[in-house]
């Protein structure tokens, strides 16, 4: 994004208040996924944990939740699964499970969660705020959309993910975490190879030449 797009884009950001909705079309992530996406700007970090509290002590006082996973694992001669690779370890991909809250590993993944959501991790902030929403980052030199909730998003472009093997219990707290408002906040990369334009109240306020880039 140059000088004068950047400009242009934290002016209009001037004007955002929370609540009010930003459309961003085009926006291409880091694993070449396209969409376009419509957020909630300048949410409240701490409305958006309360809410995500409340909502999974109500999910966790649910006596029927089932969530969906689909699990890549290495598995051995013995029948034994594991999530890194080995000799004799043979690699499983997409193995799909129905998981009840009986389940011990729910369970855990439950308190998991809730510590994450009332104990969050502390994280270098290299962050300069330059309008409501719109942040400098001091280490990368770039700037980025924080602090936003996922209304919308049409996936124009499917992305090319890595397989990647996780814990099932930890896959049923991310399963559970897309439940939550927690699971709808993001962070975008406000760079030129990264979005077409950017809408505040259906007004296009920045563009740029390409969005194809990775």
């Amino acid at each position: 994004m140059d000088a004068e797009d950047k400009t242009t884009l934290i002016a209009a950001a001037e004007a955002l208040k929370s609540g009010m909705f930003v459309h961003i079309h085009g926006y291409t992530n880091r694993y070449g996924e396209q969409s376009h996406v419509t957020v909630h700007a300048d949410a409240s970090y701490d409305s958006v944990h309360a809410r995500s509290l409340t909502k999974l002590n109500e999910l966790a006082a649910t006596p029927d939740l089932t969530v969906e996973i689909v699990r890549n694992f290495y598995l051995d001669e013995a029948g034994k699964q594991y999530t890194r690779t080995a000799k004799g370890r043979s690699f499983v991909a997409g193995t799909k499970e129905t998981v009840a809250c009986q389940d011990p590993d729910f369970q855990e993944a439950i308190a998991k969660l809730r510590e994450s959501i009332t104990n969050p991790k502390a994280i270098a902030n290299n962050y300069d705020k330059a309008a409501p929403g719109t942040f400098d980052n001091t280490k990368t030199g770039k700037t980025y959309f924080r602090n936003v909730l996922v209304s919308s998003k049409q996936i124009i472009v499917a992305g090319k993910y890595p397989d990647t093997c996780s814990a099932r219990v930890n896959l049923i707290r991310d399963a559970l975490q897309k439940m939550l408002p927690i699971g709808k906040y993001r962070t975008y990369t406000l760079d030129e190879s990264k979005f077409d334009y950017i809408s505040l109240m259906h007004e296009q306020v920045s563009s740029s030449s390409s969005s194809s880039a990775p």
